[in-house]
């Protein structure tokens, strides 16, 4: 499925958007000394699309990401969601953005709560949007993680008590409890081997399937992004060099930057003919839940 046949309808939208980090003074005239992360980045996510990121490490994704879910302010530019400016999610609290917009990190870990089972958490969320009463939400987090095919057993699980692959379901499990429009994944797999990439990423296009999720794939690993994105945008030194469909932009790069970054990746990444695939495609078959 392209871009186009699923429509042109905008959930997340950005223009110009601007960012330096600003770190202590210069020695030379001018002034302050800083790094600009994001450089006049334009990018626009469709309904029901996955879009993938890419570009090496230390190009401006992360930075980019905390931009587009309300972590940061641009210096410049503007962001909107639904057509509206981003801002409008953040007042008074950020609750309207996390109805809207879920974040799917890299480190499980570190945005788990070590001193609380999983089931607590889960149940934590929905109470912070008023989501059921206090006796239905262990039914609901129970659903939630059925959703990403984890068993019940799990609610009773520390986060140090589950693999990673597991891990990484209990969040996916945690941001859709609120049943959110859109997913911002920050490198969700890069931490995983590669037969645990390959499950938890055939779950995140089933349920992009089964619910019409918008998905923004950031990731450094251009063999995933292929696999996962109806389109891509690549990214180098804090700017968009390339954008377009998945298949013609692997197939036929126009950017020297975009050639390069494919041209790094490992022997016969590509597998099939990129041209002949008209949707992304899981990289194995579903396996038993990791």
């Amino acid at each position: 499925m392209t871009a186009q046949a699923m429509g042109t309808t905008a959930v997340l939208k950005a223009n110009d958007l601007q960012f330096t980090y600003q770190a202590g003074f210069s020695l030379l005239p001018g002034g302050r000394r800083g790094h600009r992360a994001v450089r006049g980045v334009s990018l626009t996510l469709g309904q029901g699309e996955t879009l993938g990121l890419v570009g090496e490490s230390g190009c401006g994704k992360s930075t980019l990401s905390a931009l587009l879910c309300g972590d940061r302010r641009p210096d410049a530019g503007t962001l909107e969601l639904f057509g509206e400016p981003i801002a409008n999610f953040l007042k008074p609290n950020r609750r309207r953005l996390a109805r809207i917009l879920q974040v799917v990190a890299q480190d499980t870990l570190g945005t788990f709560d070590p001193r609380h089972a999983i089931g607590r958490q889960i149940e934590e969320v929905l109470a912070i949007h008023s989501i059921g009463h206090k006796i239905e939400r262990r039914d609901m987090a129970a659903e939630a993680l059925s959703a990403v095919a984890l068993p019940v057993a799990m609610l009773d699980r520390y986060p140090h008590q589950m693999s990673g692959g597991q891990r990484q379901r209990a969040a996916i499990a945690r941001a859709l409890v609120v049943e959110p429009k859109i997913l911002l994944c920050d490198e969700p797999v890069s931490a995983l081997d590669v037969s645990v990439q390959a499950q938890v990423l055939n779950l995140l296009l089933d349920l992009q399937q089964k619910r019409g999720l918008s998905i923004l794939f950031i990731s450094h690993d251009v063999r995933v992004v292929r696999h996962v994105s109806h389109r891509v945008a690549v990214m180098q030194s804090g700017r968009i060099v390339e954008t377009g469909p998945t298949t013609t932009v692997f197939a036929e790069p126009s950017d020297p930057y975009t050639a390069r970054l494919l041209a790094a990746a490992p022997q016969g990444w590509r597998g099939a003919d990129p041209s002949t695939v008209t949707d992304h495609r899981p990289i194995v078959a579903e396996r038993e839940p990791c």
